[in-house]
């Protein structure tokens, strides 16, 4: 037998091997670091006017109806936490993403269908919608921000061809999620306990359902972590049996279905402009959602909030949080499709 053994190979063999295997796994690795390129000037030469055409019909839908803004932002959310940022959350069929309960409180979907028609009159099929609502957001964030949050946006997502209502459990965070529950869920999405801090600055725009704080205004004894003269005007706004309907004057139909359901303004201070006074209410016991007011109560996060309570620090942080946060999961190259109607696939 010889000194290998029997069956066994020369070091010389197996060195070779190994450079063969080391080889294979820098291409895949050269080939997944590809993949993961998201670039700005991504329809440079396939669309080039994509960016001027979203934005000229997400502006313009905006100007009509404000309101879409802050349900664009938690739109894109919602998208990007549920099989990453590929448009799923769109698609407007029974069983899809839309009709999970957690999204029922979703609009916007009319700016997005608006800037898509935009773009496939000048280039049709090229521009996902999954990088139209990264776009939209953006614009949104913008609007939002009185123009004081900006970003440009890495663009070559494509759009995916799943998208279930089962696969939404547990994947977003509940109103009442302790800061452990969002640490798992936002780690779940490649995203840190910093960023998760300043991503749920997004709940300084947009409303919620009265259903969604009855546990804080029910609480007994009473919640401890709520001020009470905002408990006492949350009563007012939410008293038993908010959300049974009735006629109520508005515009548009998600407008209608908000004032029906019984909402409440996230934001008590600054409801309309995204911006830092969201911390300084968690300091002050005056956020809405038990989820926020964890923050401020537990002990790694509150000196977050604290930083986060300057708007030259919120600011640049909560557009650094959005781009990474776009960039968390998509799908590129020849993976999922570019739909040519944002609701259906093709």
């Amino acid at each position: 037998m010889g000194r290998f053994g029997r069956g066994a190979s020369p070091p010389g063999f197996m060195l070779q091997l190994l450079l063969v295997a080391l080889s294979v796994a820098a291409l895949t690795s050269t080939a997944q670091a590809a993949k993961a390129q998201l670039v700005p000037d991504f329809y440079k030469s396939s669309c080039p006017r994509a960016e001027t055409l979203i934005s000229s019909a997400v502006n313009s839908a905006l100007n009509r109806q404000p309101g879409a803004a802050a349900g664009i932002l938690r739109m894109f959310f919602h998208d990007c936490f549920v099989h990453g940022c590929d448009a799923s959350v769109l698609i407007d069929a029974p069983g899809s993403e839309r009709s999970h309960p957690a999204n029922t409180g979703l609009h916007g979907y009319d700016v997005i269908d608006a800037a898509k028609a935009a773009v496939e009159k000048h280039c049709p099929g090229v521009v996902s919608c999954a990088d139209i609502l990264a776009v939209a957001t953006q614009l949104s964030v913008k609007k939002l921000s009185g123009g004081r949050i900006t970003y440009k946006v890495p663009l070559g997502r494509r759009d995916g061809r799943v998208s279930s209502q089962a696969d939404v459990n547990g994947k977003l965070p509940r109103e009442t999620a302790s800061v452990a529950d969002l640490k798992t869920m936002f780690a779940a999405n490649g995203l840190s306990t910093e960023d998760m801090v300043v991503l749920s600055g997004a709940h300084s725009v947009g409303t919620t359902g009265c259903d969604r704080i009855q546990n804080r205004l029910t609480a007994n004894p009473p919640d401890a972590t709520l001020d009470t003269s905002y408990a006492a005007v949350l009563k007012k706004q939410c008293p038993p049996g908010a959300g049974t309907g009735g006629g109520h004057e508005c515009h548009w139909e998600w407008e209608c279905q908000e004032k029906a359901n019984g909402r409440v303004n996230l934001d008590l201070a600054t409801p309309n402009r995204l911006d830092e006074v969201y911390y300084k209410n968690l300091q002050a016991n005056k956020g809405l959602l038990t989820s926020d007011q964890n923050l401020q109560a537990d002990a790694e996060t509150r000196p977050m909030v604290a930083a986060n309570t300057a708007f030259r620090s919120f600011g640049p942080n909560f557009a650094r949080a959005m781009v990474k946060m776009g960039n968390i999961i998509y799908l590129s190259g020849t993976e999922g499709e570019i739909r040519l109607s944002c609701s259906c696939f093709n």
